[in-house]
């Protein structure tokens, strides 16, 4: 059987509109959670839950909890944390451009890019391929096949790229809402998208 992962983004932050926040430890603004509870319907038959240690998604998690949904204690992994934006962290494109103008052609090649004071896109991939490598296994060494995890919009994209075999220099094909549900399947040939922003 393959492993199912069913991949949930935190809800919205307080963070400003239109700014990144990667390693930024921002709480979750109490807005948009109410479309967990079409999420929590689909939070059936879980056999473990894993949830980045960071404060946004450990509220949406708790929020979940307190509507009903009977996540057992989870398994905190610093590997599920989002990208360290570095200097970069709560500033919007604009204020990047206009203070690093300079580094934006790497950035936008992605694959090489380190950020300013932040981490290597390259040490990104792998922490998150790690992830992906430990669930994949999961079916065979433990006998479980469905997985939550309470994580980012990041880690998502770039476990979708990784499963389907995609560059994650493409993750930005891919839009994952805050508060969405995204549902990957493993198998040992790769991954199969099964549902986005559900």
């Amino acid at each position: 059987m393959p492993t199912r992962l069913l991949l949930l983004r935190h809800g919205p932050t307080s963070a400003p509109p239109g700014c990144f926040a990667g390693s930024s430890d921002v709480p979750l603004s109490g807005k948009g959670l109410a479309r967990l509870d079409n999420i929590r319907a689909r939070l059936k038959d879980i056999d473990c839950w894993y949830c980045s240690p960071m404060l946004r998604t450990r509220q949406t998690l708790e929020s979940l909890q307190q509507k009903g949904c009977s996540a057992r204690e989870p398994l905190y992994d610093e590997r599920l944390r989002e990208i360290d934006f570095g200097r970069w962290e709560l500033q919007t494109f604009a204020d990047i451009a206009a203070q690093d103008e300079e580094l934006l052609p790497a950035w936008n090649q992605y694959l090489d890019f380190t950020f300013p004071e932040g981490e290597a896109v390259t040490a990104f991939i792998q922490r998150v391929g790690s992830m992906l490598t430990v669930f994949s296994g999961m079916e065979t060494s433990t006998g479980t096949n469905t997985v939550a995890v309470v994580t980012h919009g990041g880690v998502i994209r770039t476990m979708i790229c990784i499963a389907l075999g995609i560059s994650p220099r493409n993750y930005l094909l891919f839009d994952v809402q805050p508060a969405s549900l995204t549902v990957l399947e493993l198998f040992s040939e790769g991954g199969v998208l099964r549902g986005l922003n559900l």
